[in-house]
């Protein structure tokens, strides 16, 4: 998940705001302040329903809030209904079962103009992930997608309205009762607090010496392996992108898989892949 943590919430003992139960969510912002914060290019994971739902952060600005926070990046996971391609960009209609919303892959002006009838890559009633930067154009939201990938396994849907839920959860509410101080959720949600376990990680026993690993190396571990572990190796700036880590975390967390041997080096010393044991 995306780096979540330093920010003040209340307990899950608070009551008010907008938050009712299910996938019926709506922005907490309060007052616009007349300067704006740092740009906060974090991954949100969300629903459809919470993109519909989110207010504009400042008037005129293609910027988003959702409880209460500014939101750029954002990851969803649907199923693809329809399917536009044109000269410049194929626009995909993307339902996960709270909203529609379409998503724009542009192409690259190159390719488009050797191959104009380029073919989309994915299929109507196909499952796919989407990266993408939340945008709006004519009052009509849209996902601008940097990266577009098939879901292999039913799970990560599942998966994905969990990590919705939580960190939706963890805005609204604040950290998990008996969480730790200055880690605690923040650490569970954004990798990058103190140590401690991270729950949304289970132990599926692929390496003996997993239940060892710190909550930072299972988190890169995870990844890598969600993600078809390819032979060429992922990029340290990817992982710690899309998995909602630092630099610096996931560093630490390929020195100590490194030194248990389950990860290795592939194309230079920060593209890491899962050493096949088979």
């Amino acid at each position: 998940m995306s780096a979540f943590g330093g920010y003040t919430t209340t307990s899950y003992g608070a009551g008010g705001g907008d938050d009712g139960g299910g996938f019926t969510w709506g922005s907490q912002g309060g007052s616009q302040s007349a300067v704006k914060p740092i740009n906060d290019e974090s991954l949100r994971p969300v629903t459809i329903k919470q993109i519909i739902d989110a207010e504009p952060a400042y008037a005129g600005d293609a910027i988003f809030r959702i409880d209460g926070l500014d939101v750029k990046q954002v990851t969803i996971v649907g199923m693809v209904r329809a399917i536009n391609p044109q000269t410049t960009n194929i626009t995909y209609k993307i339902d996960d079962g709270t909203g529609i919303i379409e998503v724009k892959q542009w192409l690259d002006a190159d390719k488009a103009a050797d191959a104009p009838d380029a073919a989309p890559m994915f299929a109507e009633e196909q499952y796919v992930r989407v990266w993408g930067r939340l945008k709006s154009f004519s009052n009509k939201r849209h996902v601008g997608a940097h990266v577009i990938k098939p879901v292999r396994d039913f799970n990560e849907v599942n998966y994905h309205l969990l990590e919705a839920t939580y960190v939706h959860l963890f805005f609204t509410r604040g950290p998990l009762p008996g969480a730790d101080g200055g880690g605690g959720a923040g650490a569970a949600v954004g990798g990058g607090g103190g140590g401690g376990g991270d729950s949304m990680f289970v132990d599926d026993g692929h390496d003996p010496r997993y239940r060892s690993y710190s909550a930072k190396a299972k988190k890169m571990f995870d990844y890598l392996e969600r993600n078809g572990n390819p032979s060429e190796g992922i990029h340290t700036q990817v992982i710690a992108r899309d998995a909602g880590m630092t630099i610096q975390d996931v560093m630490t967390a390929a020195e100590e898989l490194l030194s248990h041997g389950t990860i290795y080096t592939t194309m230079d010393d920060e593209t890491f892949a899962i050493l096949d044991r088979d």
